[in-house]
């Protein structure tokens, strides 16, 4: 466990990073983060590095770095794992798949998503299971599977709407609108 000196310093680097997020400095993000981890090397604490490696991870997404972010995710993913927070996990390999997503990788993203959905099911997290529903369906509509995406999408809304997530539950509407006019197969 880092010393209290240190964790102030630590989680000003946080709070700096979040602040440039707002102000869409990503670098400055980037930096903000990176400081952080760095100071977390020479003081472990492997839940405030899982944090600070997944908001470097969205960060560096933003960056157009998304090979770095892919690393950041999966060692979020591994020292969740290790501290024994499935949730966690499952949210890291959310992450990986929307980077694996992003490089038209579909196969490995369906593969991580279906990971990440799997945990949610078993830790009982709703609103997991309907954004990994949310995620897949988008992976099937990316590869012209009209039907299966289609399906995909009804599970999210439906789960989205028994969440009051309002938001969500319009976006997979509308997704599914998407797919009943394009009439692509």
């Amino acid at each position: 466990m880092a010393e209290p000196n240190r964790i102030e310093e630590i989680d000003a680097c946080n709070e700096a990073g979040r602040l440039c997020i707002e102000t869409r400095d990503l670098q400055g993000a980037c930096d903000a983060f990176s400081r952080g981890l760095d100071l977390l090397e020479e003081s472990p604490d492997p839940k405030r590095k899982a944090v600070f490696l997944n908001n470097l991870g969205h960060v560096l997404v933003g960056l157009d770095r998304r090979d770095e972010a892919l690393e950041r995710f999966q060692e979020a993913g591994c020292l969740c794992e290790s501290l024994g927070d499935p949730t966690g996990l499952a949210w890291q390999l959310g992450n990986v798949g929307s980077v694996y997503r992003d490089q038209e990788e579909h196969q490995a993203a369906l593969d991580s998503y279906s990971k990440a959905l799997a945990i949610f099911e078993e830790q009982e997290q709703s609103i997991g299971m309907a954004d990994q529903y949310s995620n897949i369906g988008y992976i099937h509509a990316m590869k012209r599977e009209r039907e299966t995406a289609l399906e995909w999408f009804q599970k999210a809304k439906a789960l989205y709407d028994s969440l009051g997530e309002e938001r969500k539950a319009s976006l997979a509407e509308q997704n599914i609108q998407l797919l009943t006019s394009s009439g692509n197969t």
